[in-house]
């Protein structure tokens, strides 16, 4: 793993209690830069890597409420392809407080 951050040169290395290690990037700038140099390489997770890569983009455009809602889509779509279920905020709980603030338009 400190190899592996060696050769990036991005992000921390974190020790769980449990025992895993993680390496962390957090920066989208980063993360963008490593999955597009990586995408090619992997095999099980490459629809997880071309999808982030897709959101990453997605997020920097939102202009509107309904873009928000897009965005949520498509998060929901890397969850579900991650088995998460961790989450507490999905697509249908987003739109339902964007309609009771009425920032949605039919």
């Amino acid at each position: 793993m400190r190899n592996l951050k060696k050769l990036i040169k991005k992000g921390y290395i974190r020790e769980r209690k449990d025992g895993i290690i993680e390496y962390i990037i957090g920066d989208e700038k980063s993360i963008i830069e490593i999955l597009k140099r990586i995408k090619f390489y992997l095999r099980l997770k490459r629809k997880q890597a071309n999808l982030m890569l897709k959101i990453l983009e997605i997020k920097k455009d939102i202009e509107s409420a309904k873009d928000f809602l897009d965005l949520a889509k498509k998060i929901d779509l890397f969850r579900d392809l991650n088995y998460s279920k961790k989450r507490k905020y999905d697509y249908f709980s987003v739109k339902k407080v964007l309609q009771r603030e009425e920032l949605l338009t039919p």
